[in-house]
């Protein structure tokens, strides 16, 4: 049986975590299994720990023990960061999202991340519907009622205003009616 959960990446949480609203992210993932992260991911924010928020995302009881690759996963997820580095061996980056690719493939989950690359690789890897970023998430509780779409949009221009950066794919200046 395939187990419903989220797995963030590291660059979303960091957004959230900068304007601290992690919240918003523990809203959207309440009805799922656990856990959220990856080990990557969690050490990723571990070593960014004196960055905005990373003490906030660390303490976040809600995201729950990271899960761990065993080494049967390891090859797997090994091919999956080459991929992501370009063909690139060994592969210098991506370990969060290779894993949290991996694990939504894995175990049928869903896969929340900012990273450009990452998000198209892993659209074409799991499918429509199971890849999100942060303005997905936004719509979201837009939708669910969670918030409005001021304050989703409000939430983009802090997270802009932190000095992070949303998805290329978006304009540059967005209106309410973007999350609607």
């Amino acid at each position: 049986m395939m187990t419903v959960l989220c797995l963030y990446d590291a660059v979303t949480l960091r957004h959230f975590g900068a304007i601290a609203r992690l919240d918003v992210l523990e809203a959207r993932c309440r009805y799922l299994d656990p856990p959220h992260w990856t080990q990557a991911v969690y050490d990723e924010i571990s070593d960014a720990a004196n960055s905005p928020g990373c003490r906030d995302i660390l303490a976040a009881g809600w995201l729950s023990s990271p899960l761990v690759p065993q080494r049967e996963d390891q090859r797997k997820i090994l091919l999956i960061q080459i991929g992501l580095n370009d063909g690139r061996r060994p592969p210098v980056a991506h370990a969060g999202e290779a894993e949290g690719i991996y694990f939504a493939e894995k175990l049928g989950g869903r896969f929340v991340t900012d990273d450009n690359g990452a998000y198209d690789f892993a659209r074409r890897r799991l499918g429509p519907g199971r890849v999100f970023d942060t303005v997905d998430v936004l719509r979201e509780a837009v939708t669910n009622g969670d918030m409005g779409s001021g304050d989703a949009l409000n939430l983009v221009n802090a997270i802009r205003n932190s000095g992070r950066s949303i998805r290329r794919v978006h304009p540059g200046t967005l209106l309410r009616g973007y999350f609607c």
